[in-house]
């Protein structure tokens, strides 16, 4: 290494200067060996025995021991290997022997190791459920299937009767001999194979049976010869469901249009004229001027007469407390009365309040039973839409034929069966959409070539548009 030469008047303001001009080896070299002793330790700490070695020879004898040894087979090395520290951890072991400054360190638990209050809430629900052993159980199954199915792949075939290359061969699929070529792919091939010969899909089992209820029986009412009891008592079932929809239109109106009070086109105008002319200088009315007073005497009348400050005696002072203390005494009286009342009437109301809850129960329990019930006979919703309810049918006694020749038909029965079908859940409920239609304005396009025969053809046949 060159010598540094010491100049003569060198500048030394920045620390790159210091370390240029000045001879710092010495403090590097301590430092080297200050950082290797933290390392490896101290060598004055280290006994003998880690130092120094004996040489005896028995580290030949056991070479020449090791090589009439069989050597290890492959598992055996790689069970001796399981204890030793894995070579991807040993950049995580600590190379520096250097002790740690802060001796009493905290252990820092890693985020999850303790359980939350959340989470043990969580796993006792989970304990109460059963939850892992279900899940233990599935596992196991699993398990078992899966060793199941290894046992069968590892499984030799005995039965030799099947043809290998008689049924995997595109012609016996239906594929034609001239797509047989490894550069088409299968989805050409099958798309042109028959349909006889085309391998369909199987579609999946349902899931759950539904039971959809019968077709609904018409009343014996409406059939086109009915007997006079039959026929009344349709006519009973249909009279109640008009006056049902009449109440309820009744009620629509009274809630929409009948809230609203209406105004004449006279009393509107006349509001309006009111509320316009606000603040606005008003034309003078003879009419609405003040009636001329009689002129009596020429008194003098203040408008706000003079109050007299009469003080209340004592009399009256004692009177006043007297009467605020009645008041009070008998409010005290009435509280003390009822709190009485109520002490008596605690067995009524006890009576009255177990006898509530029993009829809550009963009433609670008999719409549960109701709603099961229901649920048990109800159709899969097979859309959001909600299946028609079906009108009822009726016949006029006037319309009413003894043969079928001279029957009238109220409704259809293609539509009847399609209603029915969708109540049933046979068919997704649907909803008629009407799509409205565009208004399409037409424009007449001015040009040069225009005559004022066509201006005329423009306008007529707007007008009979119109």
């Amino acid at each position: 290494m060159s010598v540094v030469k010491k100049k003569k008047r060198v500048s030394k303001k920045n620390k790159k200067a210091w370390g240029k001009y000045c001879d710092i080896r010495d403090v590097e070299e301590f430092l080297e060996d200050q950082r290797l002793e933290e390392r490896l330790g101290k060598f004055e700490t280290k006994p003998d025995s880690e130092l120094f070695v004996i040489d005896t020879g028995e580290e030949a004898k056991a070479d020449d021991e090791v090589e009439d040894k069989k050597p290890l087979s492959a598992k055996l090395q790689k069970r001796a290997k399981l204890k030793e520290l894995p070579r991807c951890f040993e950049v995580l072991m600590p190379t520096s022997k250097v002790q740690d400054p802060n001796a009493k360190r905290n252990r820092v638990n890693p985020i999850g190791s303790k359980k939350t209050a959340l989470s043990k809430l969580s796993e006792k629900r989970k304990t109460e459920k059963k939850i892992f052993e279900k899940k233990l159980e599935e596992a196991k199954k699993n398990r078992k299937m899966a060793r199941d199915k290894k046992r069968k792949e590892k499984k030799v075939r005995e039965n030799f009767n099947l043809d290998l290359w008689g049924n995997d061969l595109p012609e016996a699929k239906g594929i034609p001999e001239t797509l047989c070529h490894e550069f088409i792919s299968t989805e050409a091939q099958l798309h042109n194979v028959l349909t006889t010969q085309r391998l369909r899909p199987k579609p999946p089992v349902a899931k759950t049976l539904a039971t959809r209820p019968a077709v609904e029986v018409p009343h014996p009412g409406v059939s086109y010869n009915p007997s006079f009891k039959e026929h009344q008592e349709l006519l009973q079932e249909v009279g109640q469901h008009e006056q049902k929809m009449m109440k309820r239109e009744a009620h629509l109106l009274r809630v929409t249009t009948g809230m609203f009070r209406r105004v004449t086109q006279q009393e509107k105008e006349n509001q309006w004229k009111e509320e316009m002319s606000a603040g606005l200088p008003q034309p003078h009315n003879p009419a609405n001027d003040p009636e001329p007073e009689s002129e009596t005497d020429n008194e003098y009348k203040a408008i706000n007469p003079p109050v007299k400050n009469k003080k209340k005696d004592h009399k009256a002072r004692r009177k006043q407390k007297e009467q605020i203390l009645e008041k009070e005494r008998l409010k005290r009286e009435k509280i003390n009365k009822k709190k009485i009342t109520d002490l008596y009437k605690l067995r009524q109301l006890q009576s009255s309040i177990s006898e509530s809850e029993q009829q809550q129960a009963s009433s609670r329990d008999k719409r549960v039973q109701t709603r099961a019930a229901r649920a048990a006979a109800a159709p899969p919703a097979l859309s959001a839409h909600a299946a028609p309810r079906p009108e009822p049918d009726f016949v006029d006694p006037a319309l009413l034929s003894g043969d079928l020749r001279n029957v009238k038909t109220n409704s259809n029965l293609l539509r009847d069966r399609f209603e029915s079908l969708q109540r049933r859940g046979a068919l997704a409920a649907s909803k008629v959409m009407m799509k409205k239609k565009r208004k399409l304005k037409s424009y007449f396009k001015p040009g040069h070539k225009v005559t004022d025969n066509d201006i005329e053809k423009f306008l007529k046949r707007n007008a009979e548009k119109k």
